[in-house]
């Protein structure tokens, strides 16, 4: 007996336009004139693709469950969203991804710009020029460098500088900086109501390091232990301007060479 297909898979066979008795207990693919749809099996469109026009490209409904799996399995198909954050605050029921090459080697990614900036800062002392790629007018430029002041990340490329809000959408690619992406589980029910961006954050929160017996060790949320190192009464902090250390019962702070003491 031949096995069901996955969602996983049955999404990726979409993608790729094939259209032929696709279906399993969940979804299906059928042919509608010129474009590819995939529907839940009670007959929801999730998307819809038409893969043989000069640019190929996906729509995709925001609110449903299968959002999260069909966004990382559209971007992975080198299919890019380029009006993402303008459809989805005018209230808008699908979005359009564009095909878009992607060099071979690399990792995408869409994410809100305080993940490109973590991203960034987690990895910038040993990143090689090309290791992050940010896409300017549906160009890839390589990030020379950045900065994050009072919300906004200013983003240095060969293109020039680029100034972005911590809450807007960037797509970026990137490689030697993450382990393979786990995949997104996708809960048993189809209500297009629920969001499923909160279910995902609320399942991959970083967990803090468990708590010591010595009160005099700082904990270190499992999120900063990159650039945060802790010891007894004291605290090292890499920042791009070089290591602050923090210690002492009265506290001093140490930047570089220079050392002020808070009273």
């Amino acid at each position: 007996m031949k096995a069901a297909l996955t969602n996983d898979t049955l999404i990726q066979k979409f993608l790729k336009g094939e259209d032929s008795l696709l279906a399993n207990r969940e979804l299906r693919v059928e042919k509608a004139l010129d474009e590819t749809q995939l529907l839940t099996t009670q007959g929801v469109l999730l998307a819809k693709g038409r893969f043989k026009t000069s640019v190929p490209n996906v729509i995709v409904r925001f609110q449903s469950d299968y959002w999260q799996l069909i966004h990382q399995l559209t971007l992975e198909a080198n299919f890019i969203p380029f009006n993402l954050d303008k459809d989805r605050f005018s209230g808008a029921t699908f979005t359009q991804y564009d095909y878009h090459s992607i060099p071979a080697g690399y990792q995408i990614h869409c994410k809100e710009a305080s993940a490109f900036w973590k991203t960034w800062w987690v990895n910038h002392r040993k990143l090689e020029l090309m290791d992050m790629l940010l896409l300017c007018e549906k160009r890839w430029y390589p990030v020379n460098k950045m900065l994050c002041e009072t919300g906004t990340i200013y983003v240095r490329t060969w293109q020039g500088e680029r100034n972005m809000a911590v809450s807007d959408t960037v797509v970026w690619l990137d490689r030697n900086t993450e382990k393979e992406r786990k995949r997104i589980q996708v809960r048993k029910h189809h209500g297009l109501n629920t969001a499923a961006s909160s279910r995902d954050t609320a399942a991959t929160a970083p967990q803090s390091t468990p708590q010591t017996d010595n009160p005099e060790i700082p904990v270190i949320p499992a999120d900063l232990v990159q650039v945060v190192r802790s010891g007894k009464n004291r605290l090292l902090v890499q920042t791009v301007l070089g290591p602050v250390i923090i210690e002492g019962k009265n506290l001093t702070c140490t930047l570089g060479r220079k050392v002020a003491k808070v009273s």
